[in-house]
């Protein structure tokens, strides 16, 4: 092209862009003075609409051809929602988070038709509320620097413990609509505010979308309530109960004794409750509190006072041991009871006891419990209501109950992680305790040392005392021990004999004291204590033959499938013997057939099949082979994935099934010592309950596993689109012989016969909690209906010994 046709070219689309851009500019000024006009005359209304100047106000910025301004799509809510709260277990415990923060003593969760989507969730706190400007400031503004610069709770000065602004966006992952009623105590009505989360859609301005805040008749004195309609997923009570549990860090059993509640006015820390319930229609069922999910499975309640005389005494009471509360004397010196400790007075504790045994505590709630022992156990110390720090701090052995366990010289279980309590100090005029200069604890004189010997002793006597009615052996100085080999339930049977021997021995007393004949009214007494003691012999025999019969009913079962399992493991080890015939026989014909199409691809089937059978066959090989070993290692999750999957492969592509690609959010995921061949029942069983499910469904099946670590643990979530498990059947799937399978026919093989008989998913459970670890259905993954969860124990280099 000529030189002088290309110049002219480009000074014609220069001239071009330049009259484009003068028009724009025009336009652009045109529009920037319409907009101001608009304001201008929005301002000067009386009651000016605050949405339309946000509104006109944000064009204006936009507009502008010097400066530029970050934004926020609406959009965000949502994202945010799903992205930082993951689970909706996590989002309620959130929300009880909060409510802490806001230094509530208690705080009620209520479940309304939550077995199915769609349900309401109110959360009522006591707390200190919020008036207009935290309302707004702090609830509604995203990034609050609030818990930055207000680090401890106004009132009873807590460390905060919410995540900084996810409660909000809880609200946002549990439900489609959330109503706030929020009032304080210096407030005559309350605030309210409707946020409706469908609103906040992608491509809208989110500082652009209104909420109404409106005055409201209060609802309570102060506090706040958070009303979630719209639910979307469905809560069974075993998820309840383990949004329960992530809260368990701010579970306080350890309070106060209610006498300093009422009288102390010096802003003493009360401690928090947190309360579930399930409404259906009018019926209102507690699901968990800190009764059940502590204080009903302690053992035995210590508690002791140091008098004014000095006089020192402890008591215990033990519900499950039939021990009624009794209080016994001790004194400085431990050969006088009476002997005064005159360093001391005004002394005061508490303490649940806990034993880590099977036979006392379900093991559900033994785990949760320990793990709550391991960061909150021990006796924590309060001078004038207030707490004096490092004592009870995990780690803190203030009382020398962890030295003494390691002496072991007293064999009852005694550390600090058995127990949970407190001990109060009244020395207003810091006369016998005073603090160290830096104010980490107390000075160590000789009124310390008696405080702590006071509460030691009284303690351990007193878990003594549990042994003895446990018939245990408190001390290896212990001579008149005798072991007696009973079984689970004779302790009940005991008792009630003990009872039994008692009213003959009062009668036996009344007799050789000469004493008159018993009057008709101490006759029906003593009637009604004999007819108590049987009823309890009664009871106690009908739960051995039902503890008796579920265990001859396991075992049978047990023993066909170990049965079964030796004739598995026999029929793999003479199938090995013949792969090599096998082989050599497929190799043979396809060579004598590779010019017959059709014969060769029946051949190269064949040898696919076999293939497919043989990796059956070494994977089922090597599981039994290490599980008659015995032997224990450290499992990598990634490896056995990729194992189950090379050995389904074959069957997945026979049930025209897709098997996503496995999701690892993190690299060395290894569990705790297993066995491989336990992992090897697991996903066969999840596997085998999916097929059925999708089989059910009529779905192009579908399956997902997911792993990962999250707060010390490994976990393992199995997925698939089958038909689901009713909300109501979460719990009990685990439990034997329940399944959704009918009974096979009179002339079906072992194999038949043993499939959908109620046995898997429970194997599956005792493995995991051998353990320690947890099995539960769990939310399902976006496009899948049934997600099964396992939770096992890291790996760690310091392993922990069990008591």
């Amino acid at each position: 092209m000529h030189p002088f046709f290309y110049c002219s070219r480009e000074l014609f689309r220069l001239k071009n862009r330049i009259r484009l851009n003068n028009n724009r500019m025009s336009d652009s000024t045109e529009h920037i003075a319409k907009l101001k006009e608009l304001l201008n005359a929005e301002l000067q209304k009386s009651n000016t609409d605050n949405s339309v100047v946000l509104q006109l106000s944000h064009e204006l910025a936009q507009l502008d051809e010097e400066q530029v301004r970050f934004s926020v799509d609406a959009g965000i809510i949502n994202r945010l929602g799903k992205e930082l709260v993951g689970r909706h277990e996590t989002a309620v415990s959130e929300l009880v988070k909060n409510a802490y923060d806001a230094d509530a003593t208690k705080v009620s969760l209520t479940f309304e038709s939550a077995w199915n989507e769609g349900g309401t969730l109110t959360i009522i706190d006591n707390g200190v509320g919020m008036d207009r400007g935290q309302l707004i400031g702090g609830f509604m503004r995203l990034s609050s620097a609030d818990k930055i610069h207000n680090p401890v709770s106004p009132r009873y000065g807590r460390t905060r413990a919410g995540k900084k602004g996810i409660g909000r966006f809880a609200t946002q992952r549990l439900g489609a609509k959330l109503t706030i009623t929020t009032q304080i105590l210096d407030a005559d009505t309350a605030l309210e505010v409707c946020i409706e989360w469908a609103r906040f859609e992608t491509d809208k301005e989110l500082q652009l979308i209104s909420n109404q805040v409106k005055e409201v008749d209060k609802v309570q004195e102060e506090g706040t309530i958070l009303k979630i309609e719209g639910l979307r997923e469905a809560w069974s009570d075993a998820m309840i109960k383990r949004a329960y549990r992530y809260t368990s860090d701010l579970l306080q059993p350890f309070p106060l004794s209610e006498k300093r509640k009422e009288s102390e006015e010096d802003r003493t820390d009360p401690g928090f409750q947190s309360n579930y319930f399930r409404q259906d229609n009018d019926d209102i069922n507690p699901i968990i509190d800190d009764q059940e999910a502590f204080f009903q499975h302690a053992l035995a309640e210590i508690e002791g006072y140091v008098l004014e005389s000095g006089q020192g005494c402890w008591s215990l009471k033990s519900d499950r041991l039939n021990f009624p509360e009794e209080v016994f004397l001790i004194g400085k010196e431990r050969d006088d009871e009476k002997s005064p400790f005159e360093q001391i007075k005004n002394i005061h504790f508490k303490c649940f006891y806990f034993i880590y045994d099977s036979s006392l505590l379900p093991k559900q709630v033994m785990t949760f419990i320990r793990s709550v022992a391991r960061d909150s156990g021990g006796i924590r110390l309060y001078r004038n209501g207030f707490r004096v720090l490092p004592y009870g701090e995990n780690e803190n052995d203030w009382l020398g109950l962890d030295a003494s366990v390691r002496r072991r010289v007293i064999l009852t279980p005694h550390g600090n992680n058995n127990f949970f309590g407190f001990v109060e100090l009244s020395d207003p005029n810091g006369e016998l305790f005073n603090e160290t200069s830096s104010r980490e604890g107390l000075i160590e004189n000789d009124a310390f040392h008696q405080l702590t010997d006071f509460v030691f002793r009284s303690m351990v006597t007193a878990t003594k005392k549990v042994a003895e009615l446990r018939k245990r052996k408190k001390s290896t100085s212990q001579k008149d021990w005798e072991k007696k080999g009973k079984k689970k339930n004779e302790d009940d049977i005991d008792f009630a004999i003990l009872d039994l021997k008692d009213i003959v021995g009062d009668d036996a007393s009344r007799e050789s004291e000469n004493d008159p004949s018993p009057t008709p009214d101490s006759d029906s007494g003593k009637n009604e204590q004999i007819k108590g003691a049987i009823e309890k012999i009664e009871a106690a025999r009908a739960k051995e033959k039902e503890d008796k019969q579920v265990l001859i009913e396991e075992l049978n079962m047990l023993r066909v499938l170990a049965g079964l399992g030796l004739v598995i493991g026999e029929f793999v080890h003479e199938v090995e013997r013949f792969l090599p015939a096998f082989d050599a026989d497929i190799s043979y014909i396809k060579k004598a057939v590779e010019k017959m199409k059709t014969a060769l691809k029946r051949a190269e089937r064949l040898d696919a099949n076999l293939k497919s059978f043989t990796t059956y066959t070494s994977y089922f090989y090597e599981a039994i082979s290490r599980n008659v070993l015995r032997e224990l290692e450290p499992i990598e999750i990634r490896d056995i994935v990729d194992m189950f999957r090379e050995v389904i492969k074959e069957d997945i592509k026979r049930s025209a099934y897709t098997f996503r690609e496995p999701i690892f959010e993190d690299y060395n995921l290894w569990t705790i010592p297993m066995h491989r061949s336990e992992w090897a029942s697991i996903l066969f069983n999840f596997y085998i309950n999916s097929k059925k499910g999708i089989k059910r469904a009529g779905n192009p099946g579908e399956l997902l596993i997911r792993a990962g670590r999250e707060e010390g643990n490994i976990f393992l979530e199995f997925s698939d689109n089958g038909d689901g498990i009713p909300t109501e059947n979460h719990d009990k799937i685990f439990n034997a012989f329940f399944t959704t399978t009918s009974a096979a026919g009179r002339n079906a093989s072992d194999e038949e016969a043993l499939r959908g008989i109620g046995l898997g998913l429970k194997i599956v459970r005792d493995i995991v909690e051998s353990y320690g670890g947890e099995i539960y259905v769990a939310s399902p993954h976006e496009g899948f209906v049934t997600t099964m969860r396992i939770e096992i124990p890291e790996n760690s280099d310091e392993s922990e010994e069990d008591e």
